[in-house]
């Protein structure tokens, strides 16, 4: 190699070099300094750790979380609710999150994960217990209320920027976090909703149910619900019931599991009955109203669709496209029906069964919805940011 050529290569090293030197500093600044840099290395690192992925490096980044127990005062009684943070003494975003009617419990690991991952992505992370919808799968209006004072306690608390709070759920627990999010006490504080897998009206899920049939714009579809699903939807339809006899065997059948010839003996238990069994679409409409009116309101108080102009917080809305607990297009109509706002975002994955990320989805379509879990993420980030 002669002079000329030598001299060429080293000043090209050099500018490389200093190029790389350049655009590495310009990105740890955007990082550093700016709320979107910030948020998109959060999402950036969250994603792998909820994912089944073997490398998993926001601990590399990041401290050790924290979890501790708290409690605070409900209407009756005190709730209480696992807490992941950051203990380093600033004050932090913070989400408050309900899994609803889902079986898992307080030391599930996929729950224990999400928890640390979000405290490592920055927030003050509390877990909203609900022993009666945990652990009987049994839906509980009054959780709402409870909800309410759960992030009323959190924005008080001295970890947390009473500014950057928000609230979110899974499944039925997101029906319930966008219900909370609506009602004035707190409406005008919560910063975002984060709705993972939520249904729109629970009076349309129920005839949804009831038929077998999934509903998308005026098609139906045949859909066989998940057992859990039908478990929390005859509970509340027995609890209809008043006669002990109907409770009994209908609790034994749809419940227990157990097999019988009995019948109810009221018209109120053979409503019911039929219903549980499956019915047309037709019927069921004539027989939903022929259920108590108080259980009606009960079902149009959980319903997001009655609270969409109260809702005043940024929406995340998350769904498994072929999610056998609530259909999809149940979050397909709440996206329509708040678009108007230009304020809310709505992604559909393929990665995940129900709550939960699945594994051997293969590469590709791993790396694809991957990508869309981080550009919802990042939205979460954003607006903890």
């Amino acid at each position: 190699m002669n002079a000329a050529l030598r001299r060429f290569v080293l000043v090209t090293v050099r500018w490389a070099f200093l190029a790389v030197v350049v655009l590495a500093s310009l990105l740890t600044i955007f990082i550093a300094v700016t709320p979107q840099g910030k948020a998109a290395f959060r999402a950036v690192l969250f994603v792998p750790q909820v994912l089944d992925v073997p490398v998993k490096p926001q601990p590399w980044f990041t401290g050790d979380p924290v979890r501790h127990e708290v409690t605070y005062p409900q209407q009756t009684g005190t709730g209480v609710a696992d807490v992941y943070r950051i203990d380093d003494g600033k004050r932090r975003a913070a989400v408050l999150l309900f899994l609803g009617a889902n079986a898992a419990g307080r030391n599930d690991k996929d729950v224990i994960n999400l928890g640390e991952a979000l405290a490592r992505g920055g927030f003050v992370v509390m877990f909203h217990w609900s022993p009666t919808m945990a652990l009987e799968a049994n839906i509980d209006p009054a959780e709402v209320d409870n909800l309410v004072r759960a992030f009323q306690f959190l924005e008080q608390q001295e970890w947390v920027d009473p500014e950057r709070v928000g609230i979110g759920g899974f499944c039925v627990g997101a029906s319930f976090s966008l219900v909370a999010a609506a009602d004035p006490r707190i409406r005008d504080r919560v910063r975002f909703v984060n709705a993972f897998g939520p249904y729109f009206d629970a009076r349309d899920l129920l005839l949804q149910v009831v038929t077998r049939s999934r509903l998308d714009q005026g098609v139906r579809t045949p859909w066989q619900p998940d057992r859990l699903t039908l478990k929390v939807f005859a509970n509340e339809l027995i609890e209809t019931l008043d006669d002990p006899a109907d409770i009994e065997i209908l609790t034994k059948k749809y419940l227990a599991g157990e097999s019988s010839d009995a019948q109810p003996v009221t018209i109120a238990g053979r409503n019911v009955a039929r219903l549980l069994e499956g019915v047309s679409p037709e019927e069921a409409a004539g027989l939903y109203l022929a259920l108590p009116e108080e259980f009606r309101e009960a079902m149009d108080q959980i319903s997001p669709s009655r609270y969409m102009d109260d809702i005043k917080a940024r929406l995340l809305v998350l769904h498994d496209r072929d999610d056998e607990l609530v259909p999809s297009a149940e979050s397909r109509r709440l996206a329509a029906a708040m678009a108007g706002r230009g304020d809310i975002r709505y992604t559909e994955l393929l990665s995940f069964d129900h709550v939960r990320p699945t594994s051997g989805t293969g590469a590709w379509l791993l790396i694809k919805e991957g990508f869309k879990l981080y550009r919802h993420m990042y939205a979460v980030m954003r607006a903890g940011t």
